[in-house]
């Protein structure tokens, strides 16, 4: 399990909302985080898909985050999809080594520790 630069933007992103609490631009946000605002609005408008913010489009750009809270595990779901140690279309299920069922109880633990740890919780 690696994140992506997608993942890991997305992740800072929120973070740096849930700081603000308010309405932030994206000039404001590219600025302050070093990210370029092309790729700012990219990782905003993916975010947006998923209702974790509302991107209010136009001169300038604004966002809010929208969610109660917001957990890493979906952050890097939005952008990566469903999390493998284990690849399952390599991987022979018939395979009965505790090898395998050891990276299958790493990956389930991975995966609950990331949706109880919040990024953002509305107090």
């Amino acid at each position: 399990m690696k994140l992506t630069l997608e993942s890991y933007y997305g992740i800072k992103l929120v973070k740096y909302l849930s700081n603000k609490r308010d309405i932030v631009s994206l000039r404001d946000i590219a600025g302050e985080l070093n990210i370029s605002p092309q790729f700012t609005l990219k990782i905003l408008k993916i975010l947006k898909e998923t209702e974790m913010l509302v991107l209010y489009e136009g001169k300038p750009t604004k966002c809010e985050l929208k969610k109660e809270e917001v957990s890493f595990y979906e952050i890097i779901y939005t952008f990566q999809g469903e999390l493998f140690l284990i690849d399952p279309f390599k991987e022979k299920k018939e395979d009965n080594c505790s090898f395998r069922s050891e990276l299958e109880k790493i990956q389930e633990d991975s995966i609950k520790r990331l949706k109880k740890l919040k990024i953002w919780k509305r107090k």
